[in-house]
């Protein structure tokens, strides 16, 4: 029963990764201090919870959420090819977030906004 959060098809594939690495959506949630119901009900990891995952996990930021660093570089004037490159994305990823950084504008959600982004280095080598 306790592998059902882990089982949601509709998951981000970056949360998802960040499952994985703690091995189930119930050890993820111990580590943070929260319930398996809290986890259940992110779509993705919540900006306030990066650097402590990157922290626990050595995942750079840019994998936990790719969407926030993608928005910030939009900001300052990048083109998606250029972003594809800084991030080490294919394109149509930077398209994708891109249009999820549009929606939840529209949305109103602002919670997740680029300017929750912890400071980081450069994206490490793809795959990482």
């Amino acid at each position: 029963m306790g592998h059902l959060v882990d089982m949601r098809l509709d998951r981000d594939p970056c949360l998802m990764a960040v499952i994985r690495r703690y091995g189930t959506a119930q050890r993820l949630a111990s580590a943070l201090g929260l319930t398996r119901q809290a986890i259940a009900s992110w779509d993705m990891v919540p900006a306030k919870w990066i650097r402590h995952i990157s922290g626990q996990t050595g995942m750079h930021p840019y994998r936990i959420r790719p969407d926030l660093y993608v928005e910030g570089y939009w900001n300052m004037g990048m083109n998606t090819a250029e972003i594809s490159a800084k991030m080490r994305l294919s394109e149509p990823e930077v398209d994708r977030y891109l249009h999820l950084v549009l929606a939840r504008r529209r949305a109103g959600q602002n919670d997740n906004a680029c300017t929750a982004i912890p400071p980081v280095s450069e994206p490490p080598l793809a795959g990482q």
